[in-house]
């Protein structure tokens, strides 16, 4: 009887998912768009995902990939909440994360960044999603990523960032502004943690037919769609390394000019 209980409980532990040997990412907004497209990607790949909502209960598709692959898991974290930030860490201590993507953004509501119209509380909300929230995932996760082999902290830009593109289209201030504040950021931990064998870089999506696209209210030619973006990036993210960060790198492997 003992011996059939043992041969049952080493089954049962045999068909259990095993992450000891596979490479792990942590993505945040996950559960939609951009987001959802490379959790997806990476736990096709057999990646380890560790997908972030802010409402995961109601994160229908990226739910729905949990339930189909079994090396995903899906946390609830806003990127905005300190303790939420620090509980996710301490969920994972220990575990080795190879890509941290700072995914999770937000573009606040446009008809309050004009030259008619600025609203400071929506551009501190901006900032705070955009700016702060990357800036505390790397600060609370940068020992998951030293003990991984790739290290890597990638936050997701824009090249409404850019000071040289701005000359072309205004408004979008909160959004711009954040964007450009998140490549400084990036580039200076990029600096301070020089030498160790971190790559934080910084990748953008291009134009993307998701809904942050479509409430801009962009409608011009040049759009791509989310697995356009997300294959472009997938090569971009595998390519980068300490040699070259720097400039914030497009999906399709170009540098956005600053």
């Amino acid at each position: 009887m003992l011996k059939i209980i043992h041969t049952t409980v080493l089954a049962l532990v045999l068909s259990l998912p095993s992450f000891a040997d596979a490479e792990t990412v942590l993505i945040t907004g996950s559960n939609r768009g951009i987001g959802l497209g490379l959790t997806e990607a990476y736990a096709d790949r057999g990646w380890r995902v560790i997908a972030t909502a802010r409402n995961p209960a109601k994160a229908d598709e990226l739910n729905t990939l949990a339930d189909k692959y079994d090396n995903l898991t899906v946390d609830e974290l806003d990127v905005t909440d300190d303790g939420e930030i620090a509980a996710l860490a301490s969920k994972y201590e220990g575990t080795a994360i190879d890509v941290l993507l700072n995914n999770a953004g937000v573009l606040g509501d446009i008809e309050k960044q004009n030259a008619q119209n600025i609203d400071y509380d929506e551009i501190k909300f901006i900032m705070d999603v955009n700016v702060y929230g990357p800036m505390k995932m790397a600060k609370a996760f940068l020992p998951h990523v030293a003990a991984s082999e790739q290290k890597k902290i990638l936050t997701m830009t824009s090249g409404l960032g850019s000071m040289t593109l701005t000359q072309r289209l205004g408004r979008f201030y909160g959004y711009r502004m954040s964007k450009a504040a998140v490549n400084m950021a990036m580039r200076a931990i990029h600096a301070d943690l020089k030498g160790k064998g971190y790559v934080i870089g910084l990748i953008a999506p291009g134009q993307v037919q998701t809904e942050l696209l479509f409430a801009s209210g962009f409608r011009g030619p040049g759009s791509i769609t989310v697995d356009e973006s997300v294959a472009g990036l997938m090569t971009v993210i595998d390519n980068i390394n300490a040699d070259t960060v720097g400039l914030p790198i497009n999906y399709n492997g170009e540098a956005i000019p600053w």
